[in-house]
């Protein structure tokens, strides 16, 4: 990968230091891949039609994950059943996004990091920037 300078990071929530960290952290070969790759993306891809992280059709709760813009994430669910009441979220940065509680998505007190290390990361699509399909 190309050095990256401080400047590429100027306007973004997260930094290299937290993504250096989630790697050398990484709890299995896919989470350290999806890190990696969200890095890369963020410094190299825009995302203004949105990059599907996860679809909600990859995995039974029905949740789906977007990378907005460059570096902001959504979170949502598939609302099947007309009665439930949730919308989705957007929060500033990977890192933001991933201690928040999926309680109202989820029905259960688990944050979004968590809920991915359960599934081992399956599901997310590295191929789904729409600026490029």
């Amino acid at each position: 990968m190309k050095k990256t300078n401080a400047e590429d990071w100027e306007y973004l929530a997260d930094t290299p230091e937290e993504f250096d960290e989630a790697i050398n952290n990484a709890t299995s070969e896919n989470e350290r891949l999806f890190f990696e790759k969200f890095r890369y993306k963020i410094l190299h891809e825009t995302a203004a039609s949105n990059d599907v992280l996860m679809h909600e059709q990859d995995n039974s709760d029905g949740l789906y994950i977007l990378r907005v813009g460059t570096d902001d994430v959504m979170v949502g669910r598939n609302l099947s059943n007309p009665n439930e009441q949730t919308s989705p979220r957007e929060f500033a940065g990977i890192f933001c996004a991933l201690e928040q509680d999926m309680f109202d998505y989820l029905n259960r007190h688990i944050t979004l990091r968590e809920w991915l290390r359960e599934r081992d990361y399956y599901g997310i699509r590295y191929d789904a920037n729409n600026d490029f399909n």
